[in-house]
């Protein structure tokens, strides 16, 4: 399955960011592309063109990857990360001590 394209994360009370996820030699990466608020106008933010997820590999499993890492903007912290495809949607979780936190994106393009 081919989980490149923009996504568009789960919104928070500020609004949500579009990823743009591509092939980075043989691992999956992702940089944020942009920012909307809740009504869904741009707007200027700071971390646009950092590199959200990296390393990530696919599994024997189709449409799942991991190995990678997440870096979270809200509190500049680093996880480990996985992603599961199904359709047009996307869940990314972040884990620490196996203790794992999950959003599901949604395919824009």
């Amino acid at each position: 399955q081919d989980v490149t394209g923009l996504w568009r994360t789960e919104a928070n009370d500020q609004g949500y960011l579009e990823i743009k996820v591509q092939n980075c030699g043989a691992a999956i990466c992702g940089i944020i592309a942009g920012a909307r608020d809740l009504q869904g106008q741009t707007g200027p933010y700071e971390h646009v063109g950092q590199r959200m997820i990296w390393d990530m590999v696919p599994t024997d499993s189709s449409g799942v990857w991991n190995g990678g890492k997440i870096w979270d903007p809200r509190n500049g912290r680093t996880y480990n990360s996985r992603m599961t495809l199904l359709a047009n949607k996307l869940t990314v979780a972040g884990c620490v001590l196996g203790i794992c936190q999950s959003q599901t994106w949604t395919r824009l393009r």
